[in-house]
């Protein structure tokens, strides 16, 4: 009951809604400083050749105009031109490096996107916004039914890695296709989410899958991927402000009025089973798809030297190696963009700026054990 309390309107709850979001936002952005900046490392990937001229302080600038405003944000009441400005900087910032396309950015800016156009309407937001959950937990799960989330996810990472279970014992018990409850809960759930007249119970146990998420690959777990950590808190946090009231019956001329955000986040997905849309821009989050990036290198190489990988790898015998996931996780807390493009791309820089008679770069596709050399 306290809930209700503060979200004595519809206004009130959108209000809390945008400082949720800016909150969260400032956090991983500040954590996550160096995918926002130029001075790094890992290479910066714009989507047009012509961007690569950009000078370094507009990134630096973009970088530091999107912290002010949401801190501005979270500071006075909710402002459409200051949502524009951070709108902006964000959008402008994304199209300077591929790799700031991260499934919580895309978040971020859809729910920002909302509130901007229907600033004066906080029912449509909170309609929008479950929608957007709804579309967000049901292609998270269909992305799961295959052969590589339960191979590499499920089992190496949940059941060795994480619980420690031995490999005889999940083969007598045959726990591999256990793993396939996993999506199916995330579909049931988002389906419930839509139909049911029931929605806050549902975003309890919603809640309770991100709180599990963050046991699982938290500070006190795997210790994996911690710029996602805030992302669940912030969906945890979200779900409580959406659900805290009843959510309004959904009508014809919602639907009719709105028919762009559908097809943005129902239609325009399934593109990505085909592989015609990113898979970051479908949610398709821990699936256990898309490829792997070794790098082959010569162990003379300083500059990378502390991305090194330890241990023998298969496809770089006798040479030094790096895993671009890893990499990309511990200088700039974001994953790789996993398109094949973007591989290219980064691949192409990569040799430019550290020529190597040895180097080798191969892509590995842990589900159809694929392998080739770009």
């Amino acid at each position: 009951m306290h809930i209700k309390k503060i979200f004595v309107s519809e206004n009130q709850q959108t209000i809390y809604l945008i400082k949720v979001v800016a909150f969260f936002w400032l956090i991983t952005k500040i954590w996550s400083y160096k995918t926002w900046i130029a001075d790094r490392r890992y290479p910066l990937i714009p989507p047009s050749d012509v961007l690569k001229y950009i000078p370094d302080f507009l990134h630096l600038f973009l970088f530091g105009l999107s912290l002010l405003t949401l801190l501005i944000i979270l500071l006075i009441k909710k402002n459409r031109i200051l949502l524009i400005v951070l709108f902006s900087s964000e959008l402008l910032s994304c199209s300077l490096d591929m790799v700031r396309w991260q499934p919580w950015e895309y978040m971020y800016m859809c729910m920002l996107l909302i509130v901007i156009i229907n600033f004066h309407k906080p029912k449509n937001i909170l309609l929008l916004i479950h929608l957007f959950l709804v579309s967000m937990y049901l292609f998270s799960g269909l992305h799961k039914f295959n052969r590589g989330f339960l191979s590499s996810v499920w089992l190496n990472t949940a059941l060795i890695n994480f619980f420690g279970v031995p490999m005889g014992f999940i083969l007598k018990y045959k726990l591999f296709f256990v793993g396939l409850l996993i999506p199916i809960v995330e579909v049931v759930s988002a389906v419930l989410l839509f139909i049911s007249k029931s929605k806050k119970k549902i975003s309890y146990f919603l809640i309770f899958i991100h709180i599990s998420i963050l046991i699982f690959i938290g500070p006190f777990g795997l210790k994996y991927n911690s710029v996602v950590w805030f992302w669940n808190l912030a969906l945890i946090f979200i779900l409580i402000v959406i659900y805290a009231e009843p959510i309004k019956r959904l009508d014809k001329n919602m639907f009719v009025g709105n028919w762009y955000w559908l097809g943005l986040w129902f239609l325009m997905p399934l593109f990505t089973f085909f592989g015609y849309r990113y898979q970051y821009f479908s949610f398709s989050l821990y699936s256990g798809k898309g490829d792997q990036m070794y790098i082959c290198i010569s162990e003379n190489n300083n500059e990378l030297r502390p991305y090194f990988e330890h241990g023998v790898n298969r496809f770089c015998e006798g040479t030094s190696y790096i895993n671009l996931q890893n990499w990309a996780l511990e200088e700039i807390k974001s994953a790789p963009i996993p398109e094949t493009e973007i591989y290219k791309k980064i691949a192409a820089y990569i040799r430019w700026k550290y020529p190597d008679n040895k180097m080798k770069i191969i892509l590995y596709n842990p589900q159809t054990q694929k392998i080739v050399e770009l």
